[in-house]
């Protein structure tokens, strides 16, 4: 099935299974399960690695939450992919307050290979924002963009 165009049917499907609630809901689960495995203080070989994944996508998918209100699933697959800072950017069009920190670590997302250095294993020098940052920015979209979400009537639990 990859590659073939979908019917207008199935879009629609895939449209309203797709929704906000869903998006911050997964999101949660990312964060949440990012937060135990740090609490679990596994301090071995690439071990930070699983964790910085499951901020980056939690952080990815609270945006896309937001996203949501305004886009259909293929805008927002097609025109904003997973590239964080036009998830950033129109986010902020929809009422993100966008702190310097948080700014700081997008643009270290979106400017380096520090996403995709926690799904592989490269050698070489890497930059990557600390776990704590990721911790802050991951707790502090989760409450903005609940609220947000809240505002417009959808019923996320902050």
């Amino acid at each position: 099935m990859a590659g073939q165009e979908k019917s207008a049917d199935q879009l629609q499907d895939q449209d309203e299974r797709t929704n906000s609630m869903g998006l911050f809901n997964m999101a949660e689960a990312y964060r949440l399960s990012a937060e135990a495995l740090r609490k679990a203080g596994v301090a071995a070989g690439h071990a930070e690695s699983p964790i910085r994944f499951l901020y980056y996508h939690a952080i990815e998918l609270y945006l896309k939450a937001l996203l949501r209100l305004r886009h259909d699933v293929e805008t927002i697959r097609e025109e904003y992919g997973r590239k964080i800072l036009r998830l950033v950017a129109e986010a902020e069009n929809l009422g993100l307050v966008v702190a310097d920190e948080d700014r700081k670590l997008y643009e270290l997302m979106g400017d380096t290979d520090a996403v995709i250095d926690s799904r592989y294993i490269r050698t070489g020098s890497k930059t990557s924002p600390t776990i704590d940052a990721l911790s802050r920015t991951g707790q502090g979209l989760r409450s903005e963009v609940g609220r947000l979400l809240q505002k417009a009537g959808v019923g996320v639990r902050l």
